[in-house]
């Protein structure tokens, strides 16, 4: 998928509905600066828009993701071009989710065991007060991190 080739052909066929910007965002409940980052290239519509937009476009959804009216000859080649294209493209980022998600999983257990550990070589409550804290404060950073991590990876995959 083109992302300015796309963004060309939204701005295109909303221009052919006589939609301005703004009316088409209202339209799909988003915002006009959404609308213009997807019509300059400099991001692609949620997943969840896809059918609304192209409701509103008078498109469909193959169409949408090669960026130009299709023929009934092209469609279906079009159609399984655009499938292995998202397929391969979900696959890389499955990847490397895995290979975050096990590392932060890894670090969350580390975390939970040293935490038993000192829970139980550190008796006096004070003590044991501050480990938990200490605890909680490390688990809620690798949490943090896996969130990040995984919102990173899927804004760069879009």
């Amino acid at each position: 998928m083109n992302q300015v080739l796309t963004g060309k052909f939204i701005a295109d066929e909303r221009k052919k509905k006589g939609y301005t910007q703004t009316e088409l965002a209202d339209k799909l409940g988003i915002s006009n600066r959404t609308v213009s980052k997807w019509e300059t290239g400099n991001g692609f519509p949620d997943v969840s828009l896809l059918l609304p937009l192209c409701d509103e476009l008078g498109i469909t959804v193959n169409e949408l993701l090669s960026g130009e009216k299709l023929s009934e000859d092209e469609y279906e080649k079009k159609a399984e071009e655009n499938m292995m294209r998202i397929i391969h493209k979900n696959c890389k980022v499955s990847k490397e989710e895995r290979i975050i998600s096990a590392i932060l999983t890894l670090a969350i257990i580390v975390v939970s065991i040293t935490g038993c550990i000192l829970g139980k070589v550190y008796t006096s409550d004070e003590a044991l007060a501050a480990i938990g804290i200490s605890y909680l404060v490390s688990l809620i950073c690798i949490i943090s991190a896996w969130i990040a991590a995984t919102l990173s990876l899927r804004n760069r995959a879009n």
